[in-house]
């Protein structure tokens, strides 16, 4: 249990508001340099949690996360507007209880993560983790190449950011949560060694890069390598095409043992198309689709066995807003499918059910791969810092048999989010969430998972 007294003062940390500015160190013709820090902080309180399933007794009914992010980024201009940019960041993060993940649990012999599954042990009830997080340096061009910059290069390498589109397979290259702490605030965000390229001409960009990942556990480090294209047709219309080859190599061992039993070998190719499009005023369409060629090789002692599998994902979404009426309505409808076999990548946060999809199913239970979702959502806006969401999910698995299911219907989920920007510092969220399991997901689940799950999440964001 989360002592009372740890509760209570989490709450008067969120609802204190304190407001901060950005510090900027130096900014003048030789360039610029800025510092800043980052705090946040989130806290939940579940009613059956796993819908009452057999994980429940050894996970938190409360729990509490927070991160602290201090960062430092810098510029030096160079002839012809080019200049030299870098940054550097460091995150503490931690939690205190076992979140809903089932990565940690309560008093329960587990493998410890980072540890390539040899070393078992239990958790304690708070986890922390100190590391770097941005460490980069890159540069560009300005009008070096074009007084007009209508032609223009970005070089960079190091531990940076990188985004693909709306985040649907690419976004988020570390892993949070577990025994680094802070699974929901996700602080982590940046790939590790990368080299990204990027050339725009007019209205097209083009991209190279190469990105590693940060899991929790050293073996499931992913390389993405690949190139990507976006063409802006006009304001209303952008289309985007890349590829994208995945690879990880990982030694296998027998449980509890340091001894090699054999070798994994992960090469994936991607086709990835992506458009947007507002053909009516107030009225936009968004789709995106990615074909996946997947092999896996597994060499033992005993034999070789190869498979290649084929699988797609994709989504398409209407929307619809209208900020001429009251509270500035707008409501969309999404439909996704990630296939059986589908391979996820990295996705990240973009906004509330992107790529997270649904603050209990997607935060806690759901990876995106044999799934279908549709997703209904009523976005309001009573005052230009203040934004409500109403989201509604239904999920169904593809290939329920791949889980040892006998009924598709894993169940519905409704959010109740509400944002409330208090300055550019400051930031509050809080969120109301019921999943209701239909019969494949009280089998997913398990034990006697029949309950509606509700959750409450607090949570604000410090920048200064």
């Amino acid at each position: 249990m989360i002592n009372r007294y740890v509760v209570i003062s989490v709450f008067a940390t969120i609802f204190t508001p304190i407001a901060f500015a950005d510090y900027s160190l130096y900014e003048g013709e030789h360039g610029a340099l800025s510092a800043g820090f980052q705090v946040q902080t989130a806290l939940f309180g579940d009613i059956n949690n796993q819908s009452g399933g057999s994980a429940k007794a050894n996970l938190s009914d409360s729990f509490w996360e927070m991160s602290a992010k201090p960062h430092l980024e810098g510029s030096l201009n160079l002839i012809q507007d080019s200049k030299l940019y870098g940054g550097f960041s460091y995150v503490y993060s931690s939690t205190l209880g076992h979140d809903l993940s089932g990565y940690t649990q309560k008093g329960v012999e587990m493998y410890q993560q980072e540890s390539d599954f040899l070393v078992s042990g239990t958790y304690d009830n708070y986890r922390y983790a100190n590391k770097t997080e941005d460490l980069f340096l890159g540069w560009k061009s300005g009008k070096l190449l074009d007084e007009d910059e209508k032609i223009t290069v970005d070089l960079s390498g190091g531990k940076q950011n990188f985004k693909l589109g709306s985040g649907f397979l690419l976004h988020y290259g570390a892993d949070n949560g577990g025994n680094r702490g802070a699974g929901w605030v996700n602080p982590r965000t940046a790939f590790n060694n990368t080299i990204i390229g990027r050339l725009n001409i007019d209205d097209v960009k083009f991209e190279g890069f190469y990105l590693e990942t940060r899991p929790l556990n050293p073996a499931e480090k992913r390389n993405y390598q690949g190139g990507n294209i976006e063409y802006a047709y006009s304001e209303s219309a952008t289309l985007g095409l890349s590829y994208i080859n995945t690879r990880n190599h990982r030694f296998l061992h027998d449980d509890g043992s340091i001894d090699l039993i054999g070798r994994q070998a992960l090469d994936n190719d991607t086709f990835n198309a992506r458009f947007d499009f507002s053909p009516l005023e107030n009225f936009t369409i968004s789709t995106e689709y990615a074909y996946q060629i997947n092999s896996l090789k597994t060499t033992t002692s005993e034999s070789t066995d190869k498979t290649n599998k084929r699988a797609s994902g994709g989504f398409g979404q209407i929307e619809y807003k209208r900020e001429d009426l009251f509270w500035q309505p707008a409501i969309s409808y999404r439909y996704a499918i990630q296939g059986n076999g589908f391979d996820a990548m990295s996705p990240g946060f973009t906004t509330w059910g992107t790529w997270f999809q649904g603050e209990i199913s997607g935060e806690w239970m759901l990876d995106n791969s044999n799934l279908r979702t549709h997703v209904g959502r009523l976005v309001l806006t009573p005052e230009e810092s203040v934004t409500l969401n109403l989201i509604y999910y239904n999920f169904t698995f593809v290939n329920p048999s791949a889980f040892d299911l006998t009924s598709a219907n894993y169940g519905n989920e409704v959010n109740l989010l509400a944002d409330w920007e208090y300055s550019e510092s400051l930031s509050f969220s809080a969120g109301l969430e019921a999943f209701v399991p239909n019969e494949g997901g009280k089998q997913y689940l398990g034990g006697d998972a029949n309950k509606v799950w509700l959750q409450g999440m607090l949570s604000a964001s410090f920048e200064f």
